[in-house]
Parts: C-alpha cells; sequence; structure tokens
C-alpha cells in the first residue's frame, strides 16, 4: 500500500474512533501517526482534540503548536488552537486564533461560530448574533445547519426569546430526529400540557430506536421533564432514574477526592488569621452554595442593579487554584499561612486577566459558579473587598432539583445517583458551617423560601449587605437582559413564583434513598 493509500485508511480508522469518544485510542494512535506523517494535518486535529476532550488541554495546545509550525496557515489548525485556549481561560488569545483563521476565509463557518461562542460568553450579544447569522448565511449542507440552528437556538434560549430559540430548535428536530440534545434544550423551556404535546410524542417515538448511551441520556432528561410537567410523576421518575443510571455510569463520580478536599480545606484554614490578605481595589460579588439553590435568581436580582455587571458562572478562580496550589489534589503547603505570597498573588491576577474580558464599567461584577463555597477563605484573602452571598434553600429542594438535571460539566457528576449526592450535600453543609465559623456575618446568607415570601424585604437586605443603593429594577429579575446559560433559564424568565417548594414530595417514596442520608444529620 503506497504512502497516500495509507493515510486515506489510517486517517479514515482515527475519525471513526473519535467520532466513537474511543479518545485514549485515538492519542494512541495519533502520537505515532503524527511522527510517521508530520505533514498530516488531520493527525494532528483528532488527536489534540481527543487529549483535550480528557481535559488534558497542556498537551492538546503543545500538539497544536507543533501542527501550526508546520501549517502556520491551516485553518482548522487555527480554529483547534482557539478551541483549546478557551478552555485554559486563555480568551484573549482564543480570540486571537479565531480572528486568524477568518482573516484567511472569512467564510470559514466553524470560526464564525466558535467567536460567536467566545462573544456570547462575554456578554457581546449582538456581535455573537451577527457572527451565528453569517454562518448560517453560509451553511449549505444540513449537517452545517444543524450546527448553525443549534447555537442561535442556544442563543435565544440564553437571552430569554423562546419563541426564537424552539423556532430553531425544532428546524433541528426536523433535520436530524436522533439529535436528542435538542430535545433536552427544548424541555427546558416549553410547558407540557397533555399527552398528545407533538414534542412529547416525538420523543416516545424514539424510545424504541437504537440510541447511543449518550443519546439516550438526554432523551431521558428530557422525558422526565415531560412527565413532571404533566404531573404523571412515577412516569417521570423512570426516565429520570434511567437517564441518571447512564450519566453516573459515564462520570463515575469517586466522592472520596471530595472528601479529602474538603477535610484539607478545614485543615489549611484552621487558626486563620485576617492578616493575611492581599489588596484589590476590585469589587466582586461571589454567590455561593450547592447548584440549584437559586443562585441564578439571586444574581439575575443583583445584577439588574445599574451598578452591578452579572458574567455568569466563572471557572477563572478553580482553575487557577488548581493549577497553582493544588495539584492531584493536594494542596502543596498544610497551611495556609505556609503557601508563598507569590503563588497566592498569581491566582489573584489570573483571575483579574480573566475577568477583563467583559467589557464592563458597573462598580461591581458578580461571580456566580455556585462551587466557589469550597474557595470562600481564598475569596477572602484575594479579594478582600468582596462580597460573598450563600444561597440557602429547602435540602430536599435543592437536592432533587440537582437530580432531575443534566450539566455540561463533569464537576456535578455527583448529582446522578442519589447515594453520591446526599452525601455531597452534607460535605457541602459541612464546609459551609466551617466558614461561617471564621466568618461570620462577612457571609450573607440568604434563604431561597424567605425570598419567595417576602421579596422586598430580602431584595433590600441584599442591595445594604453588598453597598448598594435602592434600584426597583431588582424588584424585576424577569426582566434582566442578563443571558443565562443554567438549567434556570427558563424560571428566572418568568416573575418570581413559589410553585417549586417542596416539589420533591412528590416523588418522596422513590427518594428514600436520597432523604435517608440528607437527614440523618
Amino acid at each position: 500500500m503506497n504512502d497516500i493509500n495509507l493515510i486515506k485508511k489510517q486517517a479514515e480508522i482515527i475519525v471513526n474512533l473519535y467520532n466513537a469518544k474511543k479518545f485514549a485510542e485515538v492519542i494512541q494512535k495519533g502520537k505515532i501517526l503524527i511522527k510517521k506523517f508530520p505533514d498530516q494535518v488531520i493527525f494532528y486535529n483528532a488527536t489534540s482534540l481527543s487529549l483535550s476532550a480528557l481535559d488534558r488541554d497542556d498537551e492538546a495546545l503543545l500538539i497544536m503548536k507543533s501542527a501550526l509550525s508546520n501549517h502556520p496557515k491551516n485553518i482548522h489548525v487555527l480554529n483547534n488552537l482557539g478551541l483549546i485556549s478557551n478552555k485554559l481561560n486563555n480568551n484573549k488569545l482564543s480570540r486571537e486564533y479565531f480572528n486568524q483563521a477568518l482573516s484567511i476565509n472569512d467564510n470559514f463557518v466553524e470560526s464564525l461560530i466558535n467567536l460567536g461562542n467566545l462573544e456570547l460568553s462575554e456578554m457581546n450579544l449582538q456581535e455573537c448574533k451577527s457572527l451565528y447569522e453569517k454562518a448560517l448565511s453560509l451553511s449549505k449542507n444540513n449537517q452545517a445547519k444543524e450546527i448553525v440552528y443549534t447555537a442561535l437556538g442556544h442563543y435565544h434560549q440564553q437571552i430569554g426569546n423562546f419563541d426564537e430559540a424552539l423556532n430553531y430548535l425544532y428546524k433541528i428536530n426536523d433535520l436530524n430526529p436522533n439529535n436528542t440534545g435538542v430535545d433536552k434544550s427544548i424541555s427546558l423551556i416549553h410547558k407540557y400540557k397533555d399527552k398528545k404535546d407533538i414534542h412529547l410524542a416525538s420523543m416516545e417515538k424514539k424510545i424504541s430506536l437504537k440510541l447511543s448511551e449518550e443519546q439516550n441520556q438526554s432523551l431521558f432528561f428530557a422525558l422526565g421533564k415531560a412527565y413532571e410537567d404533566l404531573g404523571l410523576h412515577k412516569e417521570s421518575f423512570k426516565f429520570l432514574s434511567k437517564a441518571n443510571e447512564i450519566a453516573d455510569n459515564r462520570y463515575k463520580y469517586n466522592i472520596n477526592k471530595d472528601i479529602d478536599l474538603f477535610d484539607q480545606l478545614k485543615s489549611l484554614f484552621k487558626n486563620f488569621s485576617y492578616t493575611l490578605k492581599i489588596p484589590s481595589s476590585k469589587k466582586f460579588i461571589f454567590i455561593v452554595g450547592m447548584p440549584r439553590s437559586g443562585t441564578t435568581l439571586i444574581e439575575q436580582i443583583v445584577s439588574a442593579h445599574r451598578d452591578v455587571f452579572g458574567a455568569g458562572e466563572l471557572k477563572f478562580l478553580s482553575e487557577s487554584i488548581h493549577k497553582n496550589i493544588l495539584l492531584e489534589n493536594k494542596f502543596i503547603n498544610e497551611k495556609i499561612k505556609e503557601i508563598s505570597f507569590e503563588n497566592l498573588k498569581r491566582i489573584q491576577e489570573e483571575y483579574l486577566e480573566g475577568v477583563k474580558s467583559f467589557n464592563y464599567s458597573e462598580e461591581f461584577l458578580i461571580d456566580k459558579a455556585p462551587l466557589n463555597f469550597r474557595w470562600i477563605g481564598f475569596i477572602k484573602i484575594l479579594f478582600p473587598e468582596s462580597k460573598i452571598i450563600h444561597c440557602k434553600r429547602d435540602s430536599m429542594d435543592i437536592c432533587f432539583s440537582n437530580f432531575k438535571n443534566s450539566f455540561s460539566h463533569s464537576s456535578l457528576s455527583f448529582s446522578y445517583n442519589q447515594e453520591k449526592l446526599g452525601n455531597f450535600f452534607n460535605l457541602y453543609k459541612s464546609l459551609m458551617e466551617y466558614w461561617k465559623n471564621i466568618f461570620g456575618n462577612e457571609i450573607f446568607d440568604l434563604v431561597y423560601e424567605d425570598l419567595l415570601n417576602n421579596q422586598k424585604k430580602l431584595t433590600q437586605e441584599l442591595l445594604d449587605f453588598c453597598g448598594l443603593s435602592w434600584d426597583e429594577n431588582c424588584m424585576k429579575p424577569h426582566k434582566n437582559k442578563n443571558k443565562v446559560a443554567t438549567a434556570s433559564l427558563a424560571q428566572v424568565r418568568a416573575p418570581i413564583y413559589k410553585s417549586s417548594i417542596k416539589k420533591w414530595e412528590n416523588y418522596s417514596e422513590e427518594l428514600s434513598i436520597l432523604k435517608n442520608i440528607v437527614y440523618k444529620n
């Protein structure tokens, strides 16, 4: 077999492996093929993207940079460098790579979409929409249209234009009925009123199809939501259980890592001294708590204020801590006072560099990554002028809301198993009690149910805590034009309502494992 035929054959094999998500096999095979055929971009791309899929992004970046040295004008190489740089929180460099690809071919649909995604993450909504619409005008085949419709559907979904979002999402249903991810997206913003619902009927037909585990996961979560809307709780839980079982098997969450991490945090900050602070004039509001505890609603309330910018869930702090002082789940020092000023300062600088990507003029910026509750001690050192709002809610309502939703990030993989979810919740509760013992009233505990029952009083207290004057807009969070990218995106576009309280009780019998763990403490 000559080289051309061999390359074609190996390219076909490696693409099939990549599409089957056999990333470890792609990496092993791809590294050999890169050495053998250094002029073939496909082997660099497949190997690098497989490394990135396994969160080995530093390695992925090195491979793509070696590809760039051999192919400086290859738009696919530049595009993938943009994707990986974005994953590594370097939005500035990511933008440069996407723009470089578009300077070579301004009709390159993939980079138009990826740059649009970057603009959306940085709240540059008009720029994002223009890029998506240009990509749509250039899409000539169904595969390309499906990608752009998805981007446009999620864009309109996040900014609250649900009718427009559904228009694009239903088009994807028509193009590719096996795209169950879009069924999940539709279910978040569609209210199912009876069993004759057209979308519900279309999903039920897919149950008998030979779908992948990933496709079934999305389909079953969507069906669980649909049957909950109809009040058919037994049917709903049947599908939620199937969806969670698939996700739990995929992610294989190990609670022991978090037990170890949380124990280390308590030891690290034992005998904490308030003299340990790194000055910063920047004003941040960190909204923390368990996922699904009301963090999105609180962000919408506070970011409606004229002096506040809502940046959504930022990953800068967590990833910088992991990179600089938390190696393989172990802190590099046993006591916070032993961690060098240089390392702490680097975390602060990397966070500040990350938020520079947001073009905002408001006095405060909100970071509402819920799991930042783990880093409260660091927040008080790195950003002494910041405000911390801790969202609290009925324990079982929080846990059930996690159980019935799927998440895009593996950091929430504790949600897919009742035992793991309950144990993680108890870890969270214990750590928050620890932080409250240290910082007391410097952490504002906002109880979700209290807010629903007395919105104006709690909003006033919240604004007072943040040092903000009264703003009537904060009473109308559903009118806030800020984008929302979480599972709460439909709820926060409606006026505040109380129907979510004690929803878990409809599933009390089925949630006995979770209930016994959460209520034992």
